[in-house]
């Protein structure tokens, strides 16, 4: 029996979703959970594995189990067990063709940026950015130059993975008083790529960089020099389409 698990998670005190060996992860504390539910061990398969500090809304996973539960009681038998950072929004039994990786389309994540006044009660949840010399018209162009099919080997600090080709299918600022968020949907994802790419937006905005150096970066010319990287806390996986 397959399970395809939705589920919603605060990063701040995870060292990542995949398990890490004395380290508190979103894998292990849903396998643990699911061990006491059902008495078996059991492995899940997410859609994607998020780092250190990064939040989720939207996440998904699969588990197969020799034991049928009914989607609605599995949901509730796993939630009250869970820890608090931890929500499983939607349980649905899928046939053994779904995965939870590679059958996706696609992947939206949201990056949220304050420039407003420091608030400590926020801090895990955003990116208080000091920056005030931005000019968000160069940074819509910035961001813009990311949609369609790149190699983003540049944009990622991973060195293990060759395939680098990724499609951006659509990215965009939407802002809101002090906050900015920046909405980028594509068909997948390096390590660390979002926070470089935004970072790097920043920088032609603040004129620290050109948007040249961006272009020669996604056509493979050029690295990037000394890329920076935005904090984990701003990001969030809202959303996996299927």
């Amino acid at each position: 029996m397959r399970y395809k698990c939705k589920c919603s998670y605060d990063g701040t005190l995870f060292h990542g979703f995949q398990i890490q060996k004395k380290m508190r992860t979103v894998q292990s504390e849903i396998e643990s959970t699911l061990l006491l539910v059902l008495k078996q061990k059991i492995r899940i398969y997410p859609a994607g594995r998020t780092d250190t500090g990064v939040h989720a809304i939207g996440q998904v996973f699969h588990f197969d189990s020799s034991i049928e539960i009914e989607a609605s009681k599995m949901k509730k038998a796993i939630n009250s067990r869970l820890p608090k950072d931890i929500f499983i929004s939607d349980v649905e039994i899928t046939d053994n063709e779904f995965h939870a990786r590679f059958s996706a389309k696609s992947k939206e994540y949201h990056y949220i940026c304050d420039f407003g006044e420091y608030n400590p009660l926020y801090c895990n949840y955003r990116f208080y950015c000091r920056y005030r010399n931005i000019d968000f018209n160069i940074f819509e162009k910035a961001i813009h130059l990311y949609v369609g099919s790149h190699d983003f080997r540049y944009f990622s600090r991973s060195k293990k993975i060759s395939d680098t080709v990724r499609e951006i299918y659509s990215i965009s600022c939407c802002k809101d008083g002090a906050l900015v968020t920046v909405k980028i949907i594509g068909n997948g994802f390096l390590h660390n790529m979002i926070r470089i790419m935004i970072a790097s937006a920043f920088e032609v905005a603040r004129g620290k960089i050109r948007l040249c150096e961006i272009e020669k970066a996604l056509a493979g010319v050029a690295p990037l020099q000394a890329p920076k990287k935005l904090p984990a806390s701003g990001l969030y996986l809202i959303n996996i389409d299927y």
